[in-house]
């Protein structure tokens, strides 16, 4: 829930619809944080560090590896452990690269890398 909030809080914060307090405000109606707390989380996102999609990369990559998953677990190719351990033993590259490494498909010079991960809005 966290996590999730506060991609909405940076979202609307760097889109202009709302001010710090209003970040603060919800993460201690919605999510149940101490007003303390989130004031010090607001403080640590929205003091320029962060970019505006950088929340939002962690619900992207989160989609990904749940297509992956998809693909790889729930078509039985993969034993969810297995999955598990082998998405850690990769490292941090590219979520297209991770399915070539995890399914074990041949890289080519030309091969397109372009996945849709996710289907069509709202089959997965």
């Amino acid at each position: 829930m966290h996590r999730a909030a506060r991609i909405v809080c940076s979202l609307n914060f760097h889109m202009g619809h709302w001010s710090p307090q209003d970040a603060i405000d919800l993460l201690v109606n919605e999510v149940g944080h101490e007003r303390e707390n989130a004031t010090a989380e607001v403080r640590r996102s929205f003091q320029g560090n962060y970019g505006p999609l950088y929340q939002a990369a962690y619900l992207l990559d989160g989609l990904q590896l749940r297509g992956l998953k998809a693909d790889l677990v729930d078509s039985g190719q993969m034993r969810l452990k297995e999955f598990h351990d082998a998405v850690v033993l990769q490292g941090s590259m590219p979520s297209p690269l991770t399915r070539l490494a995890l399914s074990q498909m041949p890289l080519t010079r030309d091969m397109n890398l372009d996945w849709t991960f996710y289907g069509e809005l709202g089959t997965r």
